[in-house]
C-alpha cells in the first residue's frame, strides 16, 4: 500500500487512559473526558457505542435547529469530547468482543501490534470500508464505484443526473477532458460512459487518486484516464475542449481532509478561472456543478460563480441547468436548487 497515502491518527500503547468498564454511569464518562482525560472502554463494543450515541443525543439536544450553523456548532462540541473516547487495537483487530473486523487495520498499521484509536475514527473507518468493499451505485452508470477511505463520493445524485443528462447531448463535442478534484471518479466515469477520447483526473487528495486508479484497474479501464495528484491542472501541459468541475458548495475554513471536499476559501473560484484560461481551447467548455445551499441557509450573500463570471469577459454562460433538491430528511421549507453551469471560453 502507498506510503504516502493519508491513514488514521494512531496513539501509541503507553498513552495515558482512564479505563472504562462496563456500568459506569454515562455522566461520570463524559466528565472524565471534560477534564482533559482521554478514555477506553473495555469488554464489548456494544458498551462505548451505547456511549457514543447516548453522548452524541446529548450534545444534539443543544442544537436543535436544522440550519447549518446549528449542525456546525454541534459538530464541533461532539468532535471535541467524543475525539477523547479510544479504543485499543490489537493484532489487527480491535480488543472489544463483538467488534466488526477492519482489513484496514491490519493494511493500514502493518509494523503495529498494539496501539490506541480514536472511536469516532474506527467508526469512519469501518462505514467508510463497507463502501469500499460493496461498492456504490450512482444513476445512470452500469459499474460500482469503490470509493477508499477518506475519499469523497456524493451521498446525493440529483447533480449526477444532471450532468448525465448534459452530457448525454453534448458530449460528442469533447475530444480531450478533465475532472478536477475528481473525488471517487464518478464523473470521470459518466466521461467514459459516452466513450470521450482523452480524459485526465486530478485531486489534492492523495487518497482520491489512489482510489480512482484502484477503480479503473478494476475495471479495466485503466489506459483511458490519465490520473494525477495536484491542485486544478498542476503540472499538466494538455489544453482542453472540457473542463469539468464539481467545487465544494459551502464556504468556510477546511479542518480536515474531508471537509476540503466540502468548504471552500475566499479565492477558489477566481484561482479556477484564471487557471482554467490558460488550459483551454477557445471554444471550449466548462461544466461547473453547484448548488444554491449556502444563499438559502445565509452562510453568503452572494452567488460565487456569478460574481466570477460577471467580473471575466473570457468566459460567457451559456446555459444554467437546474433541479430541485429533494429535501424531505430536513425540517426546512428553504428549497436547495442544484445547478450545471455551461459555461463557453472566448478565449
Amino acid at each position: 500500500m502507498h506510503d504516502k497515502l493519508i491513514k488514521p491518527e494512531v496513539f501509541d500503547e503507553k498513552t495515558k487512559v482512564v479505563l472504562v468498564h462496563p456500568g459506569q454511569k454515562y455522566n461520570k464518562t463524559e466528565n472524565i473526558i471534560k477534564q482533559g482525560n482521554k478514555v477506553c472502554f473495555t469488554k464489548t463494543f456494544g458498551t462505548v457505542l451505547a456511549f457514543y450515541s447516548w453522548l452524541k443525543k446529548r450534545i444534539k439536544a443543544k442544537y436543535p435547529g436544522s440550519d447549518h450553523k446549528s449542525y456546525r456548532k454541534f459538530r464541533d462540541e461532539f468532535q471535541k469530547i467524543a475525539s477523547n473516547i479510544l479504543v485499543k487495537v490489537e493484532d489487527g483487530k480491535v480488543a472489544l468482543k463483538g467488534s466488526p473486523n477492519n482489513q484496514w487495520l491490519v493494511d493500514f498499521f502493518p509494523d503495529k501490534k498494539s496501539f490506541f484509536i480514536s472511536f469516532p475514527c474506527l467508526l469512519g473507518m469501518n462505514g467508510a470500508w463497507q463502501w469500499y468493499s460493496r461498492g456504490v451505485e450512482f444513476p445512470g452508470l452500469s459499474l460500482k464505484v469503490h470509493p477508499f477511505y477518506l475519499t469523497y463520493f456524493p451521498t446525493r445524485h440529483e447533480h449526477l443526473i444532471l450532468f448525465d443528462n448534459w452530457l448525454s447531448a453534448e458530449h460528442n463535442n469533447f475530444k480531450k477532458a478533465i475532472d478536477i478534484g475528481c473525488g471517487c471518479g464518478v464523473l470521470t466515469f459518466y466521461m467514459l460512459k459516452y466513450d470521450i477520447p482523452e480524459i485526465f483526473a486530478t485531486d489534492i487528495n492523495v487518497n482520491a487518486v489512489y482510489s480512482l486508479k484502484n477503480d479503473l484497474k478494476y475495471h479495466k479501464l485503466y489506459d483511458r484516464v490519465s490520473v494525477e495528484h495536484g491542485s486544478f491542472f498542476d503540472d499538466i501541459d494538455d489544453k482542453f475542449d472540457l473542463v469539468v468541475f464539481n467545487p465544494p458548495w459551502i464556504p468556510g475554513s477546511s479542518h480536515s481532509d474531508m471537509d476540503k471536499a466540502i468548504y471552500y476559501n475566499d479565492n477558489l473560484f477566481e484561482a479556477f478561472f484564471e487557471q482554467a484560461s490558460n488550459k483551454m481551447i477557445q471554444g471550449g467548455r466548462i461544466a461547473l456543478i453547484f448548488s444554491n445551499y449556502s444563499l438559502i441557509e445565509g452562510l453568503t450573500d452572494y452567488h460565487p460563480i456569478e460574481k466570477q463570471i460577471t467580473n471575466d469577459d473570457e468566459f460567457k454562460v451559456l446555459n444554467v441547468f437546474k433541479i430541485e433538491k429533494n429535501n424531505k430528511k430536513r425540517n426546512t421549507n428553504k428549497k436547495e436548487i442544484v445547478e450545471l453551469w455551461d459555461i463557453e471560453f472566448l478565449g
